[in-house]
Parts: C-alpha cells; structure tokens; sequence
C-alpha cells in the first residue's frame, strides 16, 4: 500500500505541474539559496520548478531537499495570501512531494493534499485548466480505498467530470476522464475521452507537454477493447 500512495503522489505532483506555467516576467526559482521570492505567483513557480526537478530526480537525498525546498515555498506564499488559489494548489504539490519522500506517510499526506485541492478548487476552479479537479480525480482513483488510503474511484470520475465540465478541450482533463471511465468499468466511455484528448492534444501547438499528450492517449487507446 505505501509504495502505491507514494506512486499516485508522484503522479499527481506531475499533473498538477507539467502542464503549469510561470506567469510572464515571474522568476521560477529563488534567486538566492534561502531567499523566498516575494510574490504569490514566483512563490507557486519556484514549487513547480522544484516539483519538475523531483520528478526527473533519481538521488533520494535529492529529492528530500526539494520536498523540503517546495513545502518551505508554499508556506511562505500562504503565509502572504492564505486563501489564494495559487498557494493553495503549490501546497498540495508540495504534500504530494513530501507523500514521495515519506512513504510511511504517504497516506496522511494524501488526504491533506486533497483538502488542499479542495480549498484551491473554492478559491478558484479554474486554477491550471481546472487543475484542483484534476488532480482531485487523480488522487481518488489512483490511491488505495479505505481503510487503507483516500481512494475512491466514484468521487474521482466525479472530480474528473468537474474538470471537464470547466476546460473541456485541455488534454490532461480529457486524460483524468478517461482514466477514470476506465477505473469504473465504463470501457466505451475511456476510449471515446481518450480519442478525444489525442484529438484536443493534436489542435495544440508542438512541443513536449503535447507528445507526452498524445503519448498518454494512445497508451489508453491501446489498452481500451
């Protein structure tokens, strides 16, 4: 159970950043060791770069300085704006970091993370393509149900419903749908979301978040009857 939630923590972080951008002109990482950016949104940035980083990081020491790099980020940005989306959203990502590095636990972890998203998602829906919901629909269909973990994969179609519903041409959207159809048994439901994420991805300009796309439905589109 604990190397799966640290697997959907890994997951999850990398939803909620791959796709995330810096706001223009906004530094993404602090521009001195120990010395925080000053804005909400270079606070949320310097989290997704430490996030990026973690995720293409083999070293477990490593890793362990950038959850803990990331954690320090987001609670200096709600430390600034307690209700603000963007720091909201960089907790979570941080939690999901932590949940990695901390396989004992990872569980707990998870389910602040999710009431992380939760608060994000009320301050704004729209946050990252709908990412609160997103990566909500992730967490709850990839995480073990009770009494072990946060699962539960009826409330993740549910989330995942939610992120449609408010970007329904964003591909990772389309993505955690079919995922999900697929996790609930609806095979025709996954296949048609996935074919419609591999369609959303192709209307995207090229680059690497649109071949990880197309990537991504056409593994599903592999495995769907």
């Amino acid at each position: 159970m604990r190397p799966l939630c640290c697997a959907v923590a890994a997951l999850a972080v990398a939803a909620c950043t791959v796709p995330l951008r810096p706001a223009p002109g906004v530094q993404a990482a602090p521009p001195e060791p120990n010395s925080p950016p000053a804005s909400v949104e270079a606070l949320a940035a310097a989290v997704q770069t430490a996030a990026a980083r973690s995720d293409h990081e083999s070293r477990a020491e490593v890793r362990g300085d950038l959850a803990a790099e990331a954690s320090r980020d987001a609670e200096a940005c709600l430390a600034r704006e307690p209700q603000a989306a963007a720091c909201l959203y960089s907790r979570a990502v941080a939690l999901g970091l932590e949940a990695r590095v901390h396989p004992t636990r990872a569980a707990d972890l998870l389910k602040t993370m999710l009431d992380s998203l939760a608060r994000a998602a009320a301050a704004d829906a729209y946050y990252d393509e709908a990412g609160p919901a997103r990566v909500q629909a992730l967490v709850l269909i990839r995480a073990p149900g009770w009494p072990l973990g946060p699962g539960d994969t009826e409330a993740g179609l549910a989330a995942a419903q939610r992120a449609v519903a408010l970007r329904p041409d964003y591909p990772p959207n389309l993505l955690a749908l079919a995922e999900a159809c697929a996790k609930t048994g609806d095979e025709n439901a996954a296949r048609d979301n996935y074919t419609r994420a591999r369609d959303a991805a192709l209307r995207m300009p090229a680059g690497a978040d649109r071949e990880e796309w197309l990537n991504q439905a056409d593994q599903g589109l592999h495995r769907s009857p």
